[in-house]
């Protein structure tokens, strides 16, 4: 009996952003099921002609004028917020969305999270799929960072691949193609683990609802790996290469992680205990990670078997974005009593490693509102304190402020051109009127 589910019990979409999120979609198409909707949005008219997706939507025409957005992320935004007609009609009607795309360009970069935002509106729930580029590609670095903190925002959940991670499981003589293509090839094969998960029969089914109720709200970043084994001993393989895999933080993110998501795919060979077995091992060594585990059956798999692990952190313990931040600080304004007067040290993210997400550490807040006395100071230490006073500058604050006759001159030869605007804001009218500021 076939249980594969239908199409419309549980609606999928994936859709591309810019052309590296269009090579991972096609590269999927050629090696899973067909018939699931895939479209590739993008603001490059000539990238879209030659994309192997069928589907496309062509982003801010009006805007840039069919020439892309020439690595601006505030191009790609303003791109995608310009066509959102287009965006909403593709996605309505769907209960999970993919968002692929490579971050670092001004498309991916800047519209991606445009997209994120509006699968949400449409009610669905949303994944984003994203690389990020190498290490001395800084201003692109910086722009992804940027990026996946409002991927965050917008999508469910997060699964990020830095380039440069790859880049470190290969030598020096490696072809920047096949960089890219064994990354590439990695998504693929979570965007697989997820697909069996979902849709393949097998000997344990979910549904959707129990995707939904681990990844809906978190807004967090997860880390991911896909691995395979075979042998009498595959189970046990399988359960090593993931507790050891560089992109899982050599098992740290699944230890640390609040739900772990287990896609297990064989062929027809594929036995219960084996399932059994993985879980086993896995929970032994995450005793604190909640598993969420799918097991499907696929002939050409036989002898095989293929494991795609996502680590989902709860949006408690993921860490600070800047939105939370900012968040918190208006929170202590506006009730400071209700938090202690202590300093949040967030950890960094080196930005050239894969972006994945850890437990922050936090302790309970103190009720005592009493400040410690000062330290005991030795007599040197008292001697540098007092050299240190005597050699502060201190600035006598004016009596008063003069007010400086600066009107404003006709613009002469230049009164009837176009003006310098950015963001809204004309450029022609000098700093300190537009800040308010008043001069001596």
């Amino acid at each position: 009996m076939n249980t594969t589910k239908s199409p419309d019990s549980a609606p999928i979409r994936f859709i591309a952003v810019g052309t590296a999120g269009a090579r991972i979609l096609a590269e999927f198409n050629q090696t899973s099921p067909t018939g699931f909707p895939s479209a590739h949005a993008d603001t490059d008219p000539d990238s879209l002609r030659n994309s192997p997706l069928t589907r496309h939507i062509l982003l801010g025409f009006s805007i840039n004028h069919g020439l892309g957005a020439g690595g601006d992320p505030d191009i790609g935004r303003l791109s995608a917020e310009s066509d959102l007609p287009g965006l909403r009609d593709f996605l309505a009607g769907a209960r999970i969305v993919f968002v692929l795309a490579g971050l670092g360009g001004g498309t991916g970069s800047g519209a991606a999270p445009v997209v994120a935002r509006i699968a949400r509106e449409s009610g669905a729930l949303v994944l984003a799929i994203a690389t990020t580029p190498l290490a001395f590609e800084r201003r692109r670095i910086a722009f992804a960072s940027e990026a996946i903190e409002q991927l965050k925002a917008a999508a469910d959940a997060v699964l990020t691949v830095s380039n440069q991670r790859v880049r470190r499981m290969h030598d020096d003589k490696t072809h920047p193609h096949e960089l890219y293509k064994f990354t590439n090839s990695l998504l693929v094969h979570t965007l697989q683990g997820l697909w069996r998960f979902l849709n393949a029969p097998g000997l344990i089914q979910l549904d959707f609802s129990h995707v939904q109720r681990l990844l809906r709200g978190r807004h967090c970043e997860s880390a991911f790996a896909a691995v395979q084994a075979f042998g009498s001993e595959r189970a046990h393989l399988a359960a090593n290469l993931l507790l050891n895999h560089p992109f899982l933080d050599t098992g740290t993110a699944l230890a640390t992680a609040g739900q772990v998501l287990l896609s297990v795919a064989g062929g027809d060979d594929l036995q219960i205990g084996e399932v059994e077995q993985l879980i086993e091992e896995l929970q032994t060594a995450c005793p604190k990670a909640e598993f969420i585990v799918g097991a499907s059956t696929d002939p050409s798999l036989t002898g095989h078997l293929h494991v795609t692990a996502i680590a989902a952190h709860s949006w408690q313990s993921s860490l600070n974005t800047p939105l939370q931040l900012a968040t918190k600080i208006a929170s202590r304004l506006d009730n400071p009593s209700s938090h202690p007067k202590t300093i949040d040290k967030t950890p960094s993210t080196d930005t050239g490693e894969i972006f994945n997400s850890t437990e922050a550490n936090s302790s309970p807040p103190s009720s005592s509102r009493l400040v410690p006395t000062a330290p005991e100071l030795s007599i040197e230490q008292r001697q540098r304190v007092l050299v240190s006073q005597k050699n502060r500058i201190t600035r006598r604050k004016p009596d008063s402020q003069m007010l400086m006759n600066l009107d404003i001159a006709p613009l002469g030869r230049f009164d009837n051109t176009e003006k310098n605007r950015h963001k809204g804001i004309d450029l022609d009218v000098p700093t300190y009127l537009r800040h308010g500021l008043v001069l001596n």
